[in-house]
């Protein structure tokens, strides 16, 4: 999970680069992924992207949706020596799960603790929140094994946590005991990678 890898260009120069001078003054793996993770949120336009993402394209071009953001981000922590892989999978946002892709990286907590963090560069999170269901770990040859998964997912919840007093936000089939999630959902001005799933139509 450091190494390059088609598409993950993390020993390019110029990835190499940038990635240094976004943690620049920045100590430690942890500070460093989060800064990284805050980092890339901002340097990229969040725009649908009909292409694969190559990172060192995306360095380029500055424009992407979740894919671009995760390329670019796992490139870049790979390059700084951070360990980081993509996850694939879908993530709850405005009611409903849409496909979406995130990386994770891996902490060594000292001690001989280390362990795998999901974050979202897309979604400006360190940690990734709980709305994130991931499906594959993996490049684009795992990426592809969801496709034909993509408009014939069906969740069902078993158990769920409420916040007391909140406000109930509802979508689909409401029975008596419905009850509102305690989750923060993320929200945007623009569109992005929710609005519109990669793989075309709606999980």
């Amino acid at each position: 999970y450091l190494l390059p890898e088609p598409f993950i260009e993390s020993d390019d120069a110029e990835i190499r680069a940038e990635a240094e001078r976004l943690v620049q003054g920045v100590t430690g793996s942890r500070a460093r992924a989060e800064r990284l993770t805050r980092e890339v949120n901002s340097l990229l336009e969040k725009k649908p992207t009909l292409s694969l993402p190559s990172a060192k394209e995306v360095l380029r071009t500055k424009v992407g949706d979740c894919n671009e953001h995760t390329a670019l981000f796992v490139a870049m922590s790979r390059s700084l020596g951070i360990p980081s892989r993509i996850n694939v999978g879908l993530v709850f946002v405005h009611g409903a799960f849409y496909y979406h892709a995130w990386p994770e990286v891996y902490l060594d907590e000292g001690g001989g603790r280390g362990l795998w963090l999901p974050v979202d560069p897309t979604f400006n999170q360190f940690p990734a929140d709980a709305t994130h269901v991931r499906l594959a770990r993996g490049g684009l040859d795992k990426q592809t094994a969801i496709l034909p998964l993509i408009g014939r997912v069906r969740m069902v919840v078993e158990e769920v946590d409420v916040t007391p007093g909140s406000t109930p936000i509802l979508v689909g089939r409401q029975t008596a005991d419905t009850r509102p999630l305690s989750l923060p959902v993320p929200q945007r001005q623009s569109r992005s990678c929710w609005w519109w799933p990669c793989a075309g139509g709606r999980p």
